[in-house]
């Protein structure tokens, strides 16, 4: 019901932006408590730094963001059975697991370092940046944000293992 009831308001604010009629809620935050069902505004000031709708934007034209929405069939990836291969013929490899402590513990790939997702923006000087990156973690949720934050930070090496963990102890680890 509540993207319902959002989804009104919302269309009725498009409505009024463009028919010119009533009272946009320009300028202003629409607060909406859905289990006590009362609505809330609050008068919110413009930011003059920014670079859409400030003094001096820098964005004035529609622009796309690469990998901004985290999606994964925008990012480089690679098949756990590509990286069977590789880890199988070659002897170094990157492969960057970004699991929790409880999850590597119970199972891990050999010679995979781990950083945590939530430390990775931290730790980066960690990690090497002359070779590929292959980013690991349960399913390939997490790792396609880490590849997604590490290509934002200049990593171009980096590349998400879809499915992930589950994956490879499904398809080559089955022991």
């Amino acid at each position: 019901m509540l993207p319902g009831i959002i989804g009104t308001f919302q269309a009725t604010e498009a409505i009024k932006l463009l028919t010119g009629i009533g009272e946009p809620m320009i300028g202003k935050l629409l607060h909406y408590d859905a289990l006590l069902s009362r609505f809330k505004s609050f008068n919110i000031r413009p930011d003059p730094e920014c670079v859409l709708c400030g003094k001096n934007p820098s964005i004035t034209e529609p622009v796309e963001i690469k990998y901004y929405c985290d999606d994964e069939n925008s990012l480089p990836r690679i098949e756990i059975k590509e990286l069977a291969k590789i880890i199988n013929e070659l002897k170094a490899y990157n492969l960057l697991d970004v699991r929790t402590e409880n999850e590597v513990n119970e199972y891990r790939i050999n010679r995979s370092k781990w950083i945590p997702l939530d430390e990775l923006d931290g730790r980066l000087e960690e990690l090497s940046s002359s070779e590929p990156l292959y980013v690991i973690c349960k399913s390939g949720a997490r790792s396609s944000k880490a590849v997604s934050m590490l290509h934002s930070k200049g990593w171009e090496n980096a590349v998400n293992v879809s499915g992930g963990i589950d994956a490879w102890r499904k398809e080559i680890n089955t022991a």
